[in-house]
């Protein structure tokens, strides 16, 4: 018999050195014929022993190759792949159904380029008694990467496909003939699968409103080349209104003449039906809230009339009955005038709460330096009677509402005076910067605009990091009104500005130092959509 290494160097013009068994089956098999690409891999080190011509012709390797030099399975794969294969081969060994052992892998090529292949993996054994993997594979030849990893995988981007609401479709015009898949049946409702379809009945079940948007879409797409993306209604055989999503590409022969017309069809009634309902929620929504704070805004401000009659009769009676009304009648009359001024602080607050977002100013370039300075002098009172020192980097120029901007660092910086250490001067840092493009991802923002991170650093008694976000709703006290005084929507009325300029904001409490204010402004209002 001719030794098995004369066998392949006649048949596949290759000559083999000492690497195979003389008189092995296996390698005789491979030799002679056999489908794709075929490499045989040894199972404790997975060195490769033998390849076939494909497999030169494909991955560069020769036979003469792996003689000379030690070549390896894991040289053609990414480090990251090497486990994959190994557990691939493990499946391959407990004799798993073959169609669990199908992956696809990026193999590298002897130049170093990559290309995806379909890798089978059996676990064989010489005439020696060698255990050895024998390796089939098939080069994806399409231009993109494969959509799926294994049979498995394969198994569920099909089944993805072969749904109630995705459909396929190919328009042949020199025969007026169109194919349809399966899921082009279902989603217009054509219990029949043999009926014949041509353009004449698959264009009759677009609605009236759209034939003539869809006739100059598909006009504009076969005449640029472009891939035709439309949207419309149909009405199916069995009379139900649906709307679909087309995505198709028109095919050209070398002259240029249509051949024919290929796409899919996507069933989205029920995506926009879900989308129409959101909308109008939303709409809902924006409407009840748009009315709650009107009837704040015209509710406070109908409250001042009686509660200044309750302030000024108050006052009256205890200038002019002072000598009158003593002991607890005294006591009485000061808790109702103490309590009238408390209301009357409350209602200018929800007054102040109520008109951020029903204003009608229009935004506008603002030196929140300059604005800083007008901050300072309003609160110079406080700021002297405290001893408080406010350090600030030079801030920017950003698109706002000047006295809604005035608002917020005033509620900031009474917010981080009132809550100082006692007997520590209050000490007020305000750092600003460009927000970084991850920020920006965190906070849902958009990437394309300018984002400004102010920041404001007190030296006060801070918070648990537990109510770091409680603070900002309404209402919402960390203490009595005994020890700290206010209504507790200054920090509300803050979050509301921000929002409004289409902002962030959140508070964090720095351990040993206070507590740090953090609000995000755009440089310039981002355009109405």
């Amino acid at each position: 018999m001719e030794p098995i290494d004369q066998l392949i160097t006649r048949e596949t013009g290759t000559e083999i050195k000492n690497n195979l068994p003389d008189g092995d089956a296996l390698y005789k098999r491979i030799a002679l014929g056999g489908p794709g690409l075929v490499a045989v891999i040894r199972s404790s080190d997975l060195r490769i022993l033998f390849v076939n011509t494909l497999f030169e012709h494909y991955l560069g390797y020769s036979n003469t190759d792996i003689t000379n030099a030690e070549v390896y399975f894991t040289d053609l794969l990414e480090d990251y792949l090497y486990d994959r294969l190994l557990f691939q081969l493990k499946i391959a060994e407990e004799n798993i159904d073959s169609w669990s052992r199908f992956v696809v892998y990026r193999l590298k090529n002897k130049n170093g380029n990559t290309t995806p292949y379909y890798l089978y993996a059996s676990p064989s054994g010489n005439d020696s008694g060698e255990e050895l993997y024998q390796l089939m594979l098939h080069p994806d030849l399409s231009k993109w990467d494969m959509p799926f990893t294994s049979f498995i995988t394969r198994e569920l981007f099909l089944q993805h496909f072969n749904s109630e609401d995705f459909g396929t479709f190919e328009r042949l015009m020199a025969a007026d003939m169109v194919f349809w898949s399966i899921g082009m049946y279902r989603i217009y409702e054509i219990d029949d699968y043999h009926i014949q379809i041509n353009n004449s009945l698959a264009k009759s079940f677009i609605h009236t409103e759209d034939k003539a948007r869809v006739k100059e879409a598909t006009k504009a797409a076969i005449e640029t080349g472009d891939t035709l993306e439309i949207e419309f209604k149909i009405i199916t055989a069995k009379q139900n209104v649906k709307i679909v999503h087309v995505l198709a590409k028109a095919i050209k022969d070398k002259e240029g003449n249509l051949v024919k017309v290929a796409g899919s069809v996507k069933d989205i009634t029920g995506q926009k039906s879900i989308e129409e309902d959101l909308k109008n929620k939303v709409q809902e929504l924006y409407q009840s809230n748009k009315e709650l704070e009107e009837f704040a805004y015209f509710a406070s401000h109908d409250l001042q009339e009686p509660l200044r009659k309750i302030t000024t009769f108050s006052d009256r009676l205890s200038e002019k009955y002072k000598d009158v009304i003593t002991g607890d009648g005294a006591m009485y009359l000061s808790r109702m005038i103490a309590s009238a001024e408390n209301m009357r602080s409350l209602i200018n607050d929800l007054l102040e709460f109520s008109k951020v977002s029903i204003t009608e100013k229009a935004f506008e370039p603002v030196n929140l330096n300059l604005l800083l300075r007008q901050v300072k002098t309003d609160l110079e009172l406080t700021i002297e009677e405290t001893g408080t020192i406010i350090h600030s980097q030079l801030l920017p120029t950003v698109d706002a509402i000047a006295s809604q901007m005035k608002q917020l660092f005033v509620n900031i910086f009474s917010n981080a005076i009132k809550f100082h250490k006692p007997d520590i001067t209050p000490v007020i840092h305000v750092e600003t910067s460009v927000l970084a493009d991850e920020e920006k991802i965190h906070f849902e923002l958009d990437k394309n605009i300018t984002y400004y991170k102010l920041q404001v650093t007190d030296n006060g008694i801070g918070f648990e990091e537990e109510y770091a976000t409680r603070i900002f709703q309404v209402f919402q006290r960390l203490h009595g009104k005994s020890e700290y005084p206010g209504s507790g929507i200054g920090l509300s009325i803050c979050k509301k500005i921000v929002e409004y300029h289409h902002g962030a904001i959140y508070a964090e409490n720095v351990p040993g130092i206070g507590a740090r204010f953090v609000f995000i402004l755009p440089q310039h209002q981002p355009q109405p959509m």
